[in-house]
C-alpha cells in the first residue's frame, strides 16, 4: 500500500475526522473556561481526574491522559501553585507524592462544570440525539479500551 493510498483509506479519514472534532470541542470548551473562569481546560481536566481518584499521583495523571510524566508534572505544579491541589508524601513510596484536591479546587470544579456541560451539550446535541450520544460514547469506550490495553509506546 503506498503512502497516498493509506491517506485515502476510510480508516485514515475516520481518524482525521476524530482528531478535528476533538480539537474543535477542546478549543470551544477551553475558550469558555478561559473567558469565564480564567483557567485552561487542561488544568480543569487534570483537577477533575485528581478529584475522582484516591491516592492520585503525577504518574497516574500521565498514564490516564496519555502524556509524559514531565507534562503531567507541569500541570500539577500549576495546580499546586494556584492552591487547587495539595501534595503529600506517599505512604509507601518516598519518591512519590499523593495529590488531593483542595477546597478551592473543588469550588473551581463546581463553578466550571456547568460551562463545560453547556458547550458539550450544545455542540453534540446539534448533531446527535440522546441515543446517538450514547452510541458515540460506547464506540469511544471500545477504542479507548483497545488503546489502554497496549503496552506503553506501542502501536498496532
Amino acid at each position: 500500500m503506498s503512502t497516498t493510498t493509506a491517506f485515502a483509506s476510510p480508516t485514515y479519514a475516520a481518524f482525521n475526522r476524530l482528531v478535528r472534532v476533538q480539537t474543535a470541542l477542546w478549543r470551544a470548551v477551553d475558550v469558555r473556561l478561559r473567558d469565564r473562569h480564567h483557567v485552561a481546560l487542561a488544568d480543569v481536566t487534570a483537577l477533575h481526574l485528581v478529584a475522582g481518584t484516591d491516592a492520585s499521583r503525577v504518574q497516574d495523571l500521565a498514564a490516564t491522559l496519555h502524556i509524559t510524566v514531565g507534562g503531567a508534572s507541569k500541570v500539577v505544579d500549576r495546580l499546586v501553585a494556584a492552591g487547587l491541589v495539595a501534595r503529600a508524601p506517599h505512604p509507601t513510596d518516598r519518591r512519590s507524592s499523593v495529590l488531593t484536591v483542595t477546597p478551592a479546587g473543588h469550588e473551581l470544579l463546581d463553578r466550571t462544570s456547568a460551562d463545560v456541560e453547556d458547550v458539550l451539550r450544545d455542540t453534540l446535541e446539534e448533531a446527535l440525539d440522546v441515543a446517538g450520544i450514547a452510541r458515540l460514547d460506547e464506540l469511544l469506550r471500545l477504542l479507548e479500551g483497545s488503546i489502554d490495553t497496549r503496552p506503553e509506546g506501542t502501536v498496532a
